[in-house]
């Protein structure tokens, strides 16, 4: 595959535009391993704590951590939720992040969902948690899937640095569903 165009979100920026390794600007590039041909993981921190392996998924709207890293880390669940997606559904619960961290990027108070991933974790992937478009969408994010990299930048430098323009969001239908993201080839 050679380019992936991700339309998950504003400010997600087309790997087309950007061909060689590193971040556009400069910016510090944040490593990604994968999992398979597809699925790309990355480190992040939780209130001090970590690197865990978290798998990047630009369809997913909140992020997510694992039951069991959550009980860890000692969360405390500030509401309910029902789950309901292609992987997984069931119960889970809100919990607020005091720090999230992936890369430089820091977020404060950060939302996410305490969900159990063992079905997840079974059909192999080694994650503690999703990281997902809550968190993504407060970024220009650059995916270089051909070297491994996320580019992550919140002060327009990346943007500025490349040609063309950033890749909007694709209108969910009616029903509230709809293309989260797409991969093209």
């Amino acid at each position: 595959m050679k380019r992936f165009v991700f339309a998950a979100f504003a400010a997600i920026l087309p790997i087309s535009l950007y061909a060689q390794g590193g971040c556009p600007a400069d910016l510090k590039a944040i490593p990604l391993h994968r999992v398979n041909q597809h699925q790309m993981v990355v480190g992040v921190s939780i209130n001090h704590s970590g690197p865990y392996d978290f798998l990047l998924d630009t369809g997913t709207q909140v992020t997510v951590v694992d039951l069991a890293l959550a009980a860890d880390l000692h969360l405390k669940a500030t509401g309910n939720a029902t789950v309901a997606g292609v992987s997984f559904q069931g119960q889970a619960v809100y919990a607020k992040l005091d720090r999230f961290e992936v890369g430089d990027h820091v977020t404060a108070n950060q939302g996410v969902l305490v969900y159990d991933m063992k079905t997840v974790q079974g059909a192999g992937f080694a994650v503690r948690g999703l990281l997902g478009e809550d968190f993504l969408s407060r970024f220009d994010v650059l995916i270089d899937a051909q070297h491994n990299l996320l580019c992550i930048d919140d002060t327009g430098a990346m943007l500025a640095s490349m040609k063309g323009g950033r890749v909007s969001p694709l209108p969910l239908a009616a029903n509230g569903s709809g293309p989260h993201h797409f991969a093209g080839r």
